[in-house]
Formats: C-alpha cells, structure tokens, sequence
C-alpha cells in the first residue's frame, strides 16, 4: 500500500493514492498554513475513526444487524510536551453512537463491541508501536 503527496505551496500537499488523487493535506492558517485541506493529524484522528467505523459495522453486517444511525467522534489532544514545549497529539477519545433497525439480543452487540477493538488495524498498530522508518534523499 504506497501513498505519495507531492508539494503545491506553502505547507499544502496533494495526495494521491489507489485511484484518489487531489486530496488536500494542509495546515490552518494558525499554524502557518494555507487551511485548504485537513491536516496531517486530522487525517490521523480520521484514520482512527474510520477503522473502528468500519471493522464494528463489518461485525454487525456478519452478524445481519442492520444500522439505523451511526455517527463516529474522534477527539484528539494536542498540547506541547517537553523542555522543547514540541507540539504531540497525547490522546485520542473516541465515542460511537449507533442505532439498529431492530432490537437485537445484548449478547451480540456485545460480541461485535469486543471483537471491533482487537481487530482495527490503525488502533492496534498505533498502540503497539507502529515502526516508521524514513529516507530522505536530495534529487
């Protein structure tokens, strides 16, 4: 799985990968940024979310639990940590929300709430300590 951003401007990346091409990854203005695109650790936080999103209504679709509503809230916590006061996301919360289209028995909703937890990838490799090497290279 490889994605690649290439530089447009200021702190502004596109970012390509399978057949999506022209995502933004930008800072806001706040940071120095031109704000058109969510940033690195938003695309994190969205990451996080969409893995649990998508493992936990997996689970309930193999189980023929249909949802009626279900809404995903990352929050992150970012603060400034270290002599060198370096800006780190220290936390990450995350709530679900959901309803099904008909009452089901505990007991299996239960099961879907414990398996989705072991079984997102983002969530158990950044919690296992994801290694991350890097290259850099003058072309």
């Amino acid at each position: 799985m490889k994605v690649t951003l290439t530089y447009s401007r200021n702190l502004h990346f596109k970012a390509s990968v399978r057949s999506f091409e022209d995502l933004n990854v930008d800072e806001p203005e706040s940071f120095h940024g031109t704000d058109l695109g969510p940033s690195a650790v938003e695309y994190l936080l969205i990451g996080i979310g969409g893995c649990l999103g998508t493992t936990f209504t997996h689970c309930l679709q193999k189980k023929d639990l249909e949802l009626k509503e279900f809404q995903v809230v990352v929050d992150g916590k970012l603060t400034h940590v270290g002599p060198k006061k370096r800006l780190r996301l220290v936390g990450v919360n995350v709530e679900m929300k959901f309803s099904l289209k008909e009452i089901r028995s505990k007991e299996i909703i239960d099961s879907c709430v414990k398996d989705f937890k072991d079984n997102c990838i983002i969530t158990n490799s950044i919690a296992k300590g994801l290694p991350i090497g890097v290259n850099c290279q003058q072309i």
